[in-house]
């Protein structure tokens, strides 16, 4: 069954109806967690800064031919996503039904002068061949969605997956949502209180022309594209110890409004934030890779 959350959200209707009171778990002030003494200059201080140091809407995409890759990963910083595409037809003022939006990042398929097999080449450039339109990769509002616009038909694995062992096409034309950060940061806060065995899925796998996932490796696909939420991974490095801790709670009646989905990821945020201060196992947490986050700078299309 697909994921409460991944499911398309109904119409927002503004302005919003104050709900009834509804009880919300409090920590009762004995047992709030305790920021670790004397933080090093090098760790992120309040909430807010660490809030703001992270890549909330970079992509890393990663393209193999049978299982192998076949250029270095490229991290997408465009804030609106990218579009993969094989071929020379870029996108066009006015003609975004055909190419999509201009103000996406252009990611060109490789081209397949490195497969040696002669009859992977062939089928691969078949599939290539029908790829001129591509396939839109959108980052809206924290989540990632996908949008088919060339002829090869598209497959796909990952957390919002309706089928997680059947082939789940991405039909034509559709917008389809590939990554929910909300449940994400749900699934880390649940491992971390120990309500979870292990840290939640964010990995993202894209089969083009072939079904997926059928039961057989990804190793034998022709086109396989692995995409990562990077704001995702950098959590998972940070709570990917053993560093799973109990909380007590007390149910107490407050007068609140029910939080929106922008509510809930900054509650989130800063839940994370408090855990990954008094997180086990580590003497110190150093800033994400590269200061200020300042990842690697994505490879244009050729």
């Amino acid at each position: 069954m697909q994921p409460p959350s991944c499911t398309p959200a109904p119409p927002e209707v503004w302005p919003k109806k104050e709900p009834m009171d509804m009880e919300m778990d409090v920590q009762p002030t004995g047992t709030e967690p305790q920021p670790i003494s004397a933080i090093p200059d090098t760790l992120f201080t309040t909430p807010e800064t660490w809030i703001s140091s992270l890549p909330m809407t970079d992509l890393e995409v990663q393209f193999y031919y049978r299982g192998k890759e076949m250029c270095p990963a490229m991290t997408v910083s465009n804030p609106h996503g990218c579009r993969l595409f094989y071929g020379d037809l870029g996108p066009m003022v006015n003609q975004e039904e055909l190419f999509g939006p201009i103000s996406l990042e252009q990611l060109r398929f490789p081209s397949t002068e490195q497969i040696n097999n002669d009859k992977q080449r062939l089928f691969t450039n078949r599939l290539l061949d029908v790829m001129d339109r591509g396939l839109i990769l959108e980052v809206s509002g924290h989540d990632i969605y996908a949008v088919r616009l060339c002829q090869c038909k598209v497959y796909w694995s990952g957390p919002c997956a309706p089928n997680p062992n059947a082939p789940n096409l991405i039909e034509r034309q559709r917008k389809v949502k590939l990554f929910c950060l909300e449940t994400f940061l749900s699934g880390v806060i649940a491992h971390q209180r120990g309500q979870s065995p292990s840290l939640p899925q964010f990995d993202i796998h894209l089969c083009f022309g072939e079904e997926w996932p059928d039961g057989r490796p990804r190793e034998r696909k022709l086109i396989m594209v692995q995409v990562t939420p990077v704001v995702a991974r950098i959590i998972c490095e940070m709570f990917s110890g053993d560093g799973t801790r109990s909380f007590d709670s007390s149910s107490v009646r407050l007068q609140i409004s029910v939080p929106d989905i922008k509510d809930n990821i900054v509650t989130q945020l800063k839940q994370l934030y408090r855990l990954l201060q008094t997180h086990q196992g580590h003497d110190t947490w150093p800033l994400p890779p590269g200061a200020n986050v300042h990842l690697p700078t994505a490879l244009h299309a050729q």
